[in-house]
């Protein structure tokens, strides 16, 4: 006989970590003491499903995907969640599971807080209304929240403040103010290097070569030297050395002349990472000398001469539109599902997730 599998369902947003009553450790005892307490559970197979920093606006979730997976293969009879919003804040997918594609499949849903158990609702939400009003409130909330959350970025940006989680290469946050930026002498010398560099003749490559040459930290390295938990997948694996495209991001970043340069992307759908489109330029908000500047505009300006100086030599087009290769588009992270950005580096090819680290 098949055991009986119940699957517990637990997501917390990057919003939700100053509420401790939602935390992933809180959800799992709530989830786990109601389980417990079913007649089904004595002999039953208990599974966690747990998406951490995750916003409910939409469906593109790891694990919740996994969940749904699962629950199509026939291998789910039951999924337990704190409450509606936990599942998800989108009023018309969790409408849709709820009254589509559990019953349909003959899955059991299970919202602790909200008192909802589909066993004694063979309509679903639609069969009480208090539950379909707060499905319909969670999103509402969450698009609220959304708006209140890019307005702020957009006043502290206005203000000549740092709304990035981590500053660029040469910076570091203010111990006294996270959203000041101040220069970080050991890479601040490098960027400037770099510029010199660049405006008495060299190229690009030769920079990068000259510091591989002489043992310089590359910016992923620097950071991680900082104290940043980001670790790429490909940190342990390759030698991380500097490149003509790490050379020249840096030569063409305005934001070195003490410029704070904002909302330069904005989503244009709620919660999907790959909504994420560039803004033109003048939708950019720029606030001049929002803080120390690590090279002057006239070597700023000089530099863009030597690099147009050396495109044209080199017979280059620059182009906005990105190069088409033979994985463009195709390779997706198993974490997230977002397509995966191809790196060249000295020893080949690699591509990892332009997304969340892992």
């Amino acid at each position: 006989m098949q055991k009986y599998v119940i699957a517990l369902y637990i997501r917390l947003s990057i919003e939700d970590y100053k509420y401790d009553s939602l935390s992933i450790e809180n959800q799992s005892l709530v989830l786990h003491e109601y389980a417990a307490s079913m007649p089904e559970a004595l002999n039953a197979e208990i599974m966690e499903f747990i998406d951490n920093g995750y916003s409910g606006t939409n469906f593109e979730r790891p694990q919740v995907q996994k969940l749904i997976e699962l629950v199509r293969a026939n291998q789910i009879d039951c999924i337990i969640v704190k409450d509606f919003s936990r599942f998800g804040r989108n009023y018309v997918e969790v409408g849709n599971y709820l009254e589509q594609v559990f019953p349909f499949l003959g899955v059991r849903f299970i919202s602790v807080n909200d008192g909802y158990d589909s066993k004694e609702h063979p309509y679903g939400t639609a069969g009480d209304i208090n539950n379909g009003l707060r499905n319909l409130i969670n999103e509402l909330y969450s698009r609220d929240l959304s708006q209140k959350v890019k307005d702020s970025r957009r006043q502290y940006a206005r203000r000549g403040q740092c709304v990035s989680a981590y500053p660029i290469y040469g910076y570091v946050k203010s111990p006294a103010n996270r959203r000041l930026l101040i220069p970080d002498p050991e890479a601040a010398d490098i960027v400037r290097r770099i510029f010199e560099r660049c405006n008495a003749g060299e190229g690009q490559t030769r920079i990068a070569s000259g510091l591989n040459r002489d043992g310089v930290p590359t910016p992923s390295q620097r950071k991680r030297d900082l104290g940043s938990k980001r670790q790429l997948w490909n940190s342990d694996r390759l030698q991380n050395e500097w490149s003509d495209t790490a050379v020249t991001r840096i030569l063409r970043d305005e934001r070195y002349t003490g410029k704070l340069i904002g909302i330069k992307t904005t989503r244009t759908e709620l919660g999907n990472q790959n909504s994420s489109r560039k803004q033109s330029k003048e939708d950019w908000i720029v606030v001049p000398g929002a803080f120390e500047a690590i090279i002057s505009q006239e070597t700023f300006d000089e530099a863009q001469r030597q690099l147009e100086r050396l495109r044209r030599r080199s017979g280059k087009r620059e182009t906005n539109a990105p190069a088409v290769h033979l994985f463009s588009r195709k390779l997706k992270c198993g974490h997230c599902g977002l397509a995966l950005g191809r790196h060249v580096v000295e020893l080949g090819v690699y591509y990892r997730c332009e997304g969340r680290a892992w």
